[in-house]
């Protein structure tokens, strides 16, 4: 498909599973995704001058879900990727084995090219928590292509000054110059190489050399082991104190290596936009996709910014919740989803007979990092907090369903969304925390539309 054909330049918001099934098959060059690493981390971060507070989760209940939540996303990843394109997948320690597996049966094993391992911290500090093991300094970037042909560039650095004393040990009036054994050549390369004076015959060998100038050489080439490039410092340089950001460094090596100028760079889970912005100075087009509306608004200030962009000319924001109007005309589990997303939440992955809970909230003091006994892989997780939606206004009867469903979870503090509460549901919430020692948090959508539901108040 024609480059032209695709609209670039778009950051969409919301579930990347919708706005990728949007894409036509085979129209995407390079993909990068930072998804969410289901690493039991909760985010507290302040954006910008507005201070606004917001909280970040990247936690689902076992690596079977985790997979299973992103295997619909990867299916439409590769459908929509060039024959010729590549795909960078960027992960940590808890699921990248499990997400390695998922990938080789996707791309096929022989489309894997290398797993990279970015360090992203020195130290590991002295905490308890780490005494016991070796501490997790890295990141692994998987990356696949979806065939034989690709594009790739490999990055080189210049040689160290010790390197080039050592190799480059001669010298004439054209420059520094290591000698080459010639084992193999062709008659025509030969010849021309004597004519520009490049071969040396040594008595002691039967074989010729060829000299090598050191301006002409092109450096030492990169491994899959990169230590060169910092992790971001929150307060400092190009830190938004986004909790995932990474490096600008890190996807201009990416997209340099694997795209060429006007190709088309997708990241669906974009964050606060640094793939985005890379590509923009890169001279590639991009989309950009995010579930959050708070990180949508961080890319366009930041493309403004940094690129000197103008929202609305230069690139556009698509379907940013605005109002009610719009949310009402959701389908109800979307809806939901939404709800709970917006609140920081996981939704559930049953959702028709979930027994009145539509997703859950861990709070990141109540998961240790201990395995315990019955407790699930990445740690202990019982003590998620409970989620009702409704897309309607909640009576009484709503929320006695939910008092069962808490209680029926061994919970005692849920969170109830819906448009608007009655005095009689009200009433009920008042009543259940004063006589039974149990806590219901009544959320408006307003509420949230307005970024008032503040959960971490309760949690």
């Amino acid at each position: 498909m024609n480059n032209n054909e695709i609209k670039t330049s778009v950051i969409y918001c919301g579930d990347c599973l919708k706005h990728l099934k949007n894409l036509p098959d085979d129209c995407i060059d390079l993909i990068y995704i930072d998804p969410p690493f289901n690493s039991n981390r909760n985010y507290e971060v302040f954006w910008g001058d507005t201070k606004e507070k917001r909280a970040f989760e990247d936690r689902f209940g076992d690596a079977e879900h985790y997979v299973n939540w992103m295997t619909p996303r990867l299916v439409q990843i590769v459908r929509i990727l060039k024959l010729t394109g590549s795909f960078y997948y960027h992960c940590d320690w808890h699921a990248s084995h499990y997400m390695k597996i998922k990938l080789d049966q996707m791309f096929g094993f022989s489309n894997f090219r290398s797993e990279i391992m970015w360090e992203r911290a020195i130290g590991t500090g002295s905490s308890k928590s780490i005494a016991k093991h070796f501490g997790h300094n890295n990141d692994s970037i998987f990356f696949f292509t979806k065939g034989k042909k690709y594009t790739f560039h490999r990055p080189r650095f210049p040689y160290s000054e010790d390197y080039i004393k050592s190799k480059f040990v001669y010298s004439d009036e054209r420059g520094q110059y290591r000698l080459n054994v010639l084992a193999t050549y062709s008659k025509e390369r030969f010849e021309q190489w004597q004519k520009e004076g490049r071969i040396v015959q040594k008595p002691d060998s039967k074989y010729p050399y060829y000299k090598q100038y050191l301006d002409e050489s092109p450096g030492v080439a990169l491994s899959n082991i990169w230590t060169d490039i910092e992790p971001i410092i929150s307060n400092k340089g190009e830190g938004l104190g986004y909790p995932t950001q990474k490096p600008i460094k890190l996807l201009e090596r990416i997209i340099k290596a694997s795209s060429n100028p006007d190709d088309i760079i997708l990241d669906a889970f974009c964050g606060c936009g640094t793939t985005i912005v890379a590509a923009q100075q890169l001279g590639r087009k991009w989309i950009g996709i995010d579930i959050s509306p708070t990180a949508c608004r961080v890319m366009a200030k930041r493309l403004k910014d940094v690129c000197g962009l103008k929202e609305g000319v230069d690139f556009v924001i698509r379907d940013l919740p605005k109002t009610w109007e719009e949310l009402k005309k959701y389908p109800p589990f979307e809806f939901q989803n939404w709800a709970i997303n917006a609140l920081g939440g996981i939704p559930s992955a049953k959702k028709v007979g979930d027994m009145g809970i539509d997703g859950y909230i861990y709070p990141a003091e109540d998961v240790s990092m201990a395995k315990n006994e019955g407790s699930d892989l990445f740690g202990e997780l019982d003590k998620r907090i409970p989620v009702q939606v409704k897309q309607h206004r909640a009576g009484r009867p709503d929320i006695d369903s939910f008092e069962t469903a808490i209680r029926r979870d061994k919970r005692n503090l849920g969170f109830f969304v819906a448009l608007t509460f009655t005095k009689d549901a009200t009433r009920e919430i008042d009543r259940v925390k004063r006589e039974e020692d149990l806590t219901i948090i009544p959320f408006t959508v307003q509420q949230i539309l307005d970024e008032e539901a503040k959960i971490n108040d309760f949690v």
